[in-house]
């Protein structure tokens, strides 16, 4: 497969894997729970790593060996089709794993300290980070070492130490199966906040009143208690609309008569929430579109340079990613 084909198949999987989460993310909050949702995208990445792993085992798997001079004159010979189709079999079951772990991992790690008690959240503080200094050290190890092994001694060996990790760590996940906290679906994050922007609209000819009284608003006793709960504030006011109670539609039993109309202040306040960090999304967008270069672009560059660093060592092209890590880790204290 020559460097363009190989760029587009790379980004293409990076914009699934990136997707993902979302999907992810829904299934977890509407029906199964973030610990099934890790459970399934753990064995789905292992799957896809072990799929990966074989490809470098046998021969008959991948294309044949073609040297750089071959390379450089188009005469290697591309993958067929069944090659291709198992390559993208365990890409897709990667991207899978991906948008079970990524977006469950850190709630799911959240879910269990009690934020409500000064130490819950001093062990949350600890927990982040831990979790992104080991983060850090496992992609300098990644784009170093196994990059050697790969590059150097066996790509077989250098899928399988990550496929082996990978079991590892499934293990131990569910080793402390009987110890986890478990939080229940609560619904769709997605209908949460329609039924927010809904219940507004439908209000919006009503006038908010003056001095916050209460029973006033809509601010049921807050269940979840490992998360925080948040006051009513006057940021995007036009959406506090939504939790004020007119006539009947609150039931005896303190349940809401339709969702649709009258939302809880917790839940406005986090739709206000999702609204502030919309800018930052936004703006991440254009550094990750030149993030996400490094992994075809700067390698591609890297391939055509001399990457001896003295008359004994020579940095594997894949390694080169390793700057920006070193160059966080020398900024940051800044």
């Amino acid at each position: 497969m020559n460097q363009v084909k190989a760029a587009t198949l790379l980004n293409t999987w990076s914009a699934a894997s990136n997707f993902a989460p979302v999907i992810g993310a829904y299934v977890s909050d509407a029906f199964i729970g973030k610990f099934w949702t890790i459970a399934f995208g753990s064995f789905s990445s292992l799957l896809g790593m072990i799929i990966m792993t074989v490809t470098a085992l046998l021969p008959q798997l991948r294309p044949p060996p073609c040297s750089h001079e071959g390379q450089l004159q188009g005469q290697c010979v591309g993958q067929n089709k069944a090659q291709l189709g198992i390559l993208i079999a365990s890409l897709c079951w990667l991207s899978i794993g991906t948008g079970g772990i990524r977006p469950c991992s850190i709630p799911f790690s959240v879910d269990q300290f009690d934020l409500t008690t000064e130490e819950g959240r001093k062990g949350n503080n600890s927990f982040y980070n831990l979790y992104y200094t080991t983060q850090t050290i496992v992609l300098l190890i990644t784009q170093t070492v196994v990059v050697y092994i790969q590059n150097d001694i066996s790509w077989a060996l250098g899928f399988g130490i990550p496929t082996l990790c990978m079991l590892f760590a499934i293990v131990l996940f569910f080793v402390g199966t009987k110890v986890y906290i478990y939080i229940k679906p609560e619904g769709s994050v997605f209908a949460a906040v329609a039924q927010v922007f809904v219940a507004a609209y439908k209000k919006r000819q009503l006038n908010l009143p003056v001095d916050e009284v209460d029973g006033q608003f809509y601010n049921p006793p807050f269940s979840r208690s490992l998360l925080l709960e948040l006051h009513p504030t006057r940021q995007y006011s036009c959406l506090n609309k939504a939790a004020l109670i007119v006539g009947d539609e609150v039931k005896q039993d303190g349940l809401c008569e339709n969702p649709w109309r009258l939302c809880s202040v917790q839940q406005v306040e986090d739709v206000k929430c999702l609204i502030n960090i919309i800018p930052i999304w936004l703006t991440s967008v254009l550094g990750f579109l030149a993030m996400n270069q490094q992994g075809t672009f700067t390698v591609a560059q890297a391939l055509k340079m001399d990457l001896h660093f003295g008359p004994s060592i020579k940095i594997p092209a894949g390694s080169v990613g390793v700057i920006t890590l070193i160059a966080i880790a020398i900024w940051l204290p800044f």
